[in-house]
């Protein structure tokens, strides 16, 4: 990529077409995006572990955040203290299925400890790749904040 206008080389890639036993259904997707909440209020590294395949790459706007599934449980539990303690809750639903495919959207909302108060919160859109043991390959990861915690970001009032 010379120009952030330009596509990433993984949008131009060409997808295989997917064997039957790597479809994924709509019932397993929600199970792993519910996996990934838990592993995350976990912090447990077999948990983290078991979602990912041995060869998962797990990119981040503008970078590739992590590469293998070691690679990947070591980026979280390097942010393990930062949200251990910490209150906050998250949800995630499947919004397209298809073949090995699934894009989710979901909101993380932090609160004021202790309370219901929300401090802040992001909205999540995913796209995930899944292999034929129903581990995630390909995490592809893109959030904003609330208006609210990013006034630079709002919407403008009419």
């Amino acid at each position: 990529m010379t120009s952030f206008l330009e596509q990433p080389a993984w949008h131009t890639t060409q997808i295989p077409p997917v064997p039957a036993q790597a479809s994924v259904t709509r019932a397993a997707a929600q199970k792993w995006l519910d996996g990934y909440v838990s592993a995350w209020k976990s912090y447990d590294e077999r948990a983290i572990a078991d979602l990912w395949s041995e060869a998962a790459v797990w990119h981040y706007p503008f970078q590739t955040r992590a590469s293998g599934r070691l690679e990947i449980v070591a980026e979280w539990m390097s942010e393990r203290d930062a949200f251990i303690g910490e209150s906050f809750d998250a949800k995630y639903y499947p919004v397209v299925v298809e073949g090995d495919r699934v894009v989710a959207h979901g909101r993380t909302v932090f609160y004021k400890p202790g309370t219901d108060r929300v401090v802040t919160a992001y909205d999540n859109i995913w796209f995930l790749r899944f292999d034929d043991s129903g581990r995630c390959s390909e995490f592809h990861e893109w959030y904003a904040g609330r208006p609210e915690d990013e006034p630079d970001r709002a919407a403008p009032n009419r």
